[in-house]
């Protein structure tokens, strides 16, 4: 009687209050990559997939040319395989159709050549004598740390403009717990902006109806009627947003649900979760439509054009800018 009791009061809390208070998380959320497998230039933009990536960990891009010109491409996080660009003689490649490149920023390998910061100082060779001997270079180029020594001959060197992009975390917001963490070249402001209002969810915590032991990776909310809804309002200081990133999924192919941005559809009677298994996915944003705009509504809500049974989980929302650097050719 007394765990019902509990569930029915944490209940008409989440379905209650519409401000709700803001805890601060730490700063850095945790990287993210894009996650695809056996991706073809016709499915490239159904690939929305994330996955988390710790410090020992970078993004990474497959690529695999066939012989008729296209290419299938494999998006995914691990550890560091090959020294760098897939243009040298080592690591696991193939060198008439596999290249496989590396990157350690945020989304990097959504697009590589514009989001991998260049060299700040020429690449080159540090003896010509023995970066040129091919018996030499192939012990050299076939360790890492050594092919250091000769980057321009063992095929480190990669080609940049003076401009590259970093993916940048304004917030990553927890529903549940109601933290907040940002990049450190974000100011903490954005976090302290936001407010939460949330009808007729359910809240799940450490996969039962109670609050102890608390695991933020299983922690979510249930949307599960047809005027279930979580709205958030932050304020930004100006800069572009660009990507959406929800951690959510759905229970059955019917847990769908409408994602607008200060009114502008983003996704409409969307299903495209997985099912019953929370994982990151990503929503690009149309920048000319947030241009000079500061104050922002995120509203999440159960479909509004099909009435549907079926729950949609939510757990985190992250949103992102992109920054612009100017640096020099590697």
């Amino acid at each position: 009687m007394a765990k019902k009791m509990f569930r029915f009061l944490f209940v008409i809390l989440l379905t209650s209050i519409e401000e709700l208070p803001l805890c601060f998380g730490q700063t850095e959320p945790i990287r993210h990559c894009l996650r695809c497998t056996g991706t073809t230039q016709t499915q490239l933009d159904s690939c929305i997939g994330l996955v988390e990536c710790g410090d020992d960990k970078e993004c990474y891009l497959n690529t695999t040319t066939l012989n008729d010109g296209t290419w299938i491409k494999t998006y995914g996080c691990a550890k560091r395989s090959t020294c760098g660009s897939s243009a040298g003689p080592f690591g696991k490649r193939d060198p008439a159709s596999t290249s496989v490149e590396y990157c350690g920023k945020e989304i990097c390998n959504i697009d590589i050549g514009h989001f991998q910061e260049p060299l700040t100082t020429p690449c080159g060779d540090l003896s010509a004598s023995d970066c040129r001997d091919p018996m030499a270079l192939k012990t050299i180029c076939s360790d890492c740390e050594t092919a250091e020594y000769c980057r321009k001959s063992c095929g480190l060197c990669h080609d940049h403009s003076n401009t590259w992009y970093e993916n940048v975390v304004l917030f990553d917001y927890d529903v549940v717990h109601k933290t907040c963490s940002h990049s450190s070249s974000v100011s903490s402001a954005i976090c302290q902006s936001i407010s939460e209002q949330a009808y007729n969810v359910f809240g799940v915590v450490h996969n039962n109806y109670t609050i102890n032991a608390a695991h933020t990776r299983k922690d979510y909310l249930i949307l599960h009627q047809t005027n279930s809804y979580v709205i958030l309002r932050f304020r930004t200081n100006g800069e572009p947003l660009t990507n959406l990133q929800l951690y959510a999924c759905k229970t059955t192919g019917h847990g769908r649900v409408d994602v607008l941005l200060n009114n502008n559809t983003i996704q409409e009677s969307y299903n495209g979760t997985f099912y019953a298994d929370l994982s990151w996915q990503i929503h690009k944003l149309n920048v000319n439509q947030y241009q000079n705009v500061r104050d922002y509504t995120l509203v999440i809500r159960k479909d509004a054009l099909q009435v549907s049974y079926g729950h949609y989980w939510l757990s985190h929302v992250r949103l992102e800018s992109v920054v612009t650097h100017h640096g020099h050719s590697g």
